[in-house]
């Protein structure tokens, strides 16, 4: 089954909390908790431990294969979430 992932990660200027989703859309939180409410609201799921690690490494090695380092701040992930593509809502 197709799945969209979203993450939420810290350490940024804008807002302590970074949730990114589909379509490269960024948004800023001051709170964890409103980070995961709203991408929760959306039908995002957090994925299984295993799953979890897997994305969270495949992500840490794609930005240090960036050579010279990654452009723009990527922050500390904290989690992953997804949902299926087929359940899409707005």
């Amino acid at each position: 089954t197709p799945i969209s992932i979203a993450t939420i990660s810290s350490g940024f200027e804008k807002g302590d909390f970074l949730v990114r989703e589909e379509k490269g859309q960024r948004v800023y939180f001051d709170f964890f908790e409103e980070a995961f409410n709203y991408i929760a609201y959306k039908g995002y799921i957090r994925m299984g431990r295993e799953d979890e690690r897997e994305w969270m490494d495949t992500m840490n090695n794609v930005h240090a294969s960036v050579k010279g380092g990654m452009k723009y701040n990527t922050g500390k992930l904290l989690m992953v979430l997804y949902r299926p593509i087929d359940g899409e809502k707005d």
